[in-house]
């Protein structure tokens, strides 16, 4: 008889779990002045996310699709595709506590998505391609981080002038709780390497750049390098505009 009443709670408990709307999940995760979005349709199952803000931009729609058993144990687990006009990617996310968890991520976003597109001569329309296996978060401290990021907004701007640019490509890594970008690019009379310090509100950033080509000096001077004996040099800060 209690096997019975055991397994009729279980099946009920598993029931509701499979029912609860998404939204009540989105609720319990700190709602949207944690999360930042519009509104959220749909079940667990089958669910939408409306208005997820990107560098204040808001995104149309995420899918959201989570793992019902995982609530029965306090996490937060789900599978995430984007539809929108500019923005592209899917992956997964798990939440428990002060844990984010980022798996498979796959994403493809503009460069005005992320403040980085006020260089004179860069595209803000100019896609930058993001590849993240792994990313381990301890509320703003990183943990562990594998990924890779890549944009060819350089070979574009080069191409305005008449000369080749180097794809830059970079490794993202945890160094002391922050999550850091090295990134670097080479092609026939220049190369440039820089890292970013990424944080929850923006990031900090620094360039250097090496060329011995003289028609160069213009264009270094109109971006905002600044010249350090052979080496193009400069630095910054840039914020998403999130919602708090």
């Amino acid at each position: 008889m209690v096997g019975r009443i055991l397994l009729v709670l279980v099946l009920l408990a598993t029931w509701l779990v499979v029912l609860l709307p998404l939204k009540a999940v989105a609720i319990l995760a700190g709602g949207a002045d944690r999360l930042g979005y519009s509104d959220v349709f749909g079940t667990v199952w089958n669910g939408r996310v409306y208005g997820l803000e990107v560098n204040g931009d808001p995104v149309r729609e995420v899918a959201v699709s989570l793992r019902p058993l995982a609530l029965l144990t306090g996490r937060i687990a789900a599978d995430w595709r984007i539809a929108d006009e500019a923005v592209s990617g899917s992956g997964r996310a798990a939440l428990a506590g002060r844990m984010l968890a980022l798996d498979n991520v796959s994403l493809a976003l503009p460069l005005s998505r992320l403040g980085g597109a006020d260089v004179p001569g860069l595209d803000p329309q100019e896609a930058v391609f993001v590849r993240l296996p792994r990313l381990r978060l301890d509320g703003d401290a990183c943990v562990e981080a594998a990924g890779t990021v890549r944009t060819g907004a350089l070979v574009t701007l080069a191409a305005a002038y008449g000369f080749e640019g180097p794809v830059i490509t970079g490794e993202l890594s945890c160094r002391g709780g922050d999550l850091v970008l090295e990134f670097g690019g080479e092609e026939a009379g220049l190369s440039l390497s820089g890292e970013a310090v990424l944080r929850r509100s923006g990031y900090d950033w620094q360039v250097g750049a090496h060329t011995d080509r003289a028609e160069l000096a213009d264009i270094f001077a109109l971006a905002g390098l600044e010249r350090d004996g052979d080496v193009w040099r400069a630095e910054g800060s840039s914020r998403y505009a999130l919602r708090n």
